[in-house]
């Protein structure tokens, strides 16, 4: 074996040419003293250790070539005075390629280690960019998606279950998959304890604690996919291409969620998005739970093609914008706004209306009705309390702000009315969700109802309570079959998911406004607080439709007549379905009343204006 100084490109490990690697790391500014422990990947062995002298450094980063060494039996870790520990940057995690195999890791202290992939390697795959205006995101965590479609055993919690079921979100629409988190993280959460031996010499242990990491959040090996996922630290990184290329190839889009925890330097954050993308093709990113620096990450000219999904983002870097569209706002406010109005929680008509045409030319927005940080769709329709008992904090975790409603019964129920009501009020969620003019997002068996059972926090819940379980019934299977639908409808009609602000006007003189609201009469010049029932106009002609779309949201609990704007000549109202009242059919059904049309309590109409051939009523 031979070490020379290193090349300081990047940090981490690199296979620079065969029986060679380079490593560079970066060294705490009060350690006294550092090295690089090499150890037989397969035994643990330590092999040897480098010490990391002033000839390998520059500043407090220090680089090493080792040569003549076979890259693929070996594995490393960075110790500090007497303190070893994996390499953030590493590529591959060694020690966890099971999930939670707490039995298999006890007796060497749950131990991990830092690998070596050969990132190198060339590998086939297919561009594509989904429009903002196309896009339809799919929320999933692979190992509760997996476990809740009722995989065999060798497919739950792997990437290739994810891909048998990609002929299932195709025929859902689906265009766009954000993973919860990829990378390898601890499922196992495990604590230091000092012990006392019989003969009084106190040494340090790790235990586990019973509670698991389901979720993948807070500190983690960032660079390294998680290895329970892609077949083992050996095949990781080739898992993980494998499983975008076929994503890329079937049409999809692949989106991170990336969770760095507080600790993470703004520095370590963009290097790991630029990773990604240079080295497996990630098409975006949700980044979450952090103070990330989203400017850097806006103006960083390696992520100009990279769609940035983000709770907050200045104006003064959206006003600066410009080019393909790959800023985005993601946060809780469609789904506040939109749950308040729906389960009777004082909420602003004027609220909805907004942000059902929240849209910029510049950036955009993602909206949503449930994400995994809160109560289920469902949930959020049969739940008025959150219910965390299980997660062993007493309650107190969670969000308190859910608005929600249950309905009649606190969770679960076989009276007929109340399930009735609660699919009525799903129906009205996902149309309120796909008729809005933003990226709309649902959370993988959304669509079929799925329950954490009231849990609104199920970050440590690696059972039927977290996974996103798709049970069949009747009415669920309804349910998917009307969001299918609903997908398609949405596809169907671009003048609802415009890429530009509706300036509610008819600018273009083509006899009525892109955009326009209504009520009891036609044509509202303004919307009151007291309201709770609104029509929506969306003009086909300005998008080259033929069909105009006219919604009628009705939040009131009693029926109420919403009128109808006046066609032009030859053109009549057709109702495609309302939610109270749905049979599974969505063509466009005749109605006799042109002028007006009655919406039922807590429901919507959907309706579109068709021209007819001549004979026809």
């Amino acid at each position: 074996m031979k070490v020379t100084r290193g090349d300081f490109r990047d940090f981490g490990s690199r296979i620079i040419k065969k029986n060679s690697i380079n490593i560079t790391v970066s060294i705490a500014p009060t350690a006294k003293k550092a090295a690089i422990l090499l150890f037989d990947k397969a035994s643990k062995k330590k092999l040897s250790c480098i010490e990391l002298t002033q000839e390998y450094s520059m500043g407090r980063v220090y680089s090493v070539e080792i040569s003549d060494i076979d890259v693929d039996k070996i594995c490393y870790l960075i110790k500090e005075d007497e303190k070893a520990y994996i390499d953030p940057y590493a590529t591959a995690v060694i020690g966890r390629d099971t999930w939670a195999d707490e039995k298999g890791r006890k007796p060497y202290d749950y131990k991990v280690y830092s690998g070596i992939s050969h990132l190198e390697k060339p590998w086939k795959d297919t561009n594509i960019y989904i429009e903002p205006t196309d896009m339809v995101i799919y929320k999933l965590h692979i190992r509760g998606f997996t476990a809740g479609m009722g995989m065999s055993a060798s497919r739950v919690g792997s990437y290739k279950g994810v891909l048998s079921k990609l002929a299932y979100l195709k025929e859902l629409g689906i265009t766009s998959i954000e993973f919860m988190p990829l990378y390898d993280f601890e499922e196992l959460f495990l604590e230091s304890k000092m012990v006392i031996s019989p003969k009084g010499k106190v040494s340090e242990t790790t235990e586990y604690t019973g509670k698991r990491n389901y979720w993948g959040f807070g500190e983690a090996n960032y660079f390294a996919p998680k290895a329970s996922y892609f077949g083992g630290a050996d095949k990781c990184v080739d898992s993980m291409r494998d499983m975008i290329s076929t994503l890329h190839k079937n049409g999809f889009e692949a989106i991170m969620e990336m969770a760095f925890s507080k600790d993470t330097t703004h520095e370590m954050m963009l290097e790991c998005l630029k990773y990604y993308v240079k080295y497996f093709h990630i098409d975006g990113f949700h980044i979450v739970g952090c103070n990330a620096p989203i400017e850097r990450i806006a103006d960083d000219p390696f992520l100009s093609d990279t769609k940035i999904f983000y709770e907050y983002i200045p104006e003064e870097i959206l006003c600066k914008e410009a080019g393909r569209k790959h800023l985005f706002i993601y946060n809780d406010s469609f789904m506040n706004v939109t749950r308040q109005i729906e389960n009777h929680m004082n909420g602003s008509m004027v609220q909805f209306a907004n942000h059902m045409r929240r849209q910029n030319s510049a950036y955009g927005f993602v909206n949503y009705m449930a994400n995994v940080n809160g109560f289920s769709m469902w949930d959020s329709f049969s739940y008025g309390e959150k219910h965390n008992f299980d997660n062993g904090e007493e309650n107190r975790d969670g969000t308190n702000t859910n608005f929600s409603f249950n309905y009649g019964i606190e969770g679960k129920t076989t009276n007929r009315i109340i399930n009735a009501n609660r699919f009525r009020e799903m129906r009205n969620a996902f149309t309120a969700l796909m008729l809005a003019q933003s990226v709309p997002l649902f959370v993988a068996a959304d669509e079929a109802a799925a329950t954490h059972f009231g849990n609104n926090n199920p970050y440590c819940q690696d059972n039927k309570t977290g996974y996103t379980v798709f049970s069949k019934t009747k009415s669920k299977e309804e349910l998917t079959g009307f969001v299918k639908e609903l997908v398609k409808f949405r596809k169907n009609h671009k003048c609802l998911r415009g890429e530009t602000p509706f300036l509610m006007n008819d600018y273009r003189h083509l006899g009525l406004p892109d955009m326009s609201f209504h009520g009891t009469e036609p044509w509202m010049m303004s919307i009151g607080e007291e309201q709770k029932a609104l029509g929506v106009l969306y003009n086909g002609a300005y998008v080259d439709e033929n069909e105009e779309v006219f919604v009628c949201y009705n939040y009131h609990y009693d029926d109420v007549n919403m009128a109808l704007p006046l066609l032009a000549p030859g053109k009549r109202w057709r109702l495609c379905f309302n939610t109270a009242k749905y049979d599974g059919d969505f063509s466009p059904k005749p109605i006799h009343d042109q002028q007006s049309i009655n919406v039922p309590g807590n429901s919507i109409s959907v309706l579109v204006g068709i021209k007819m051939k001549k004979g026809a009523n």
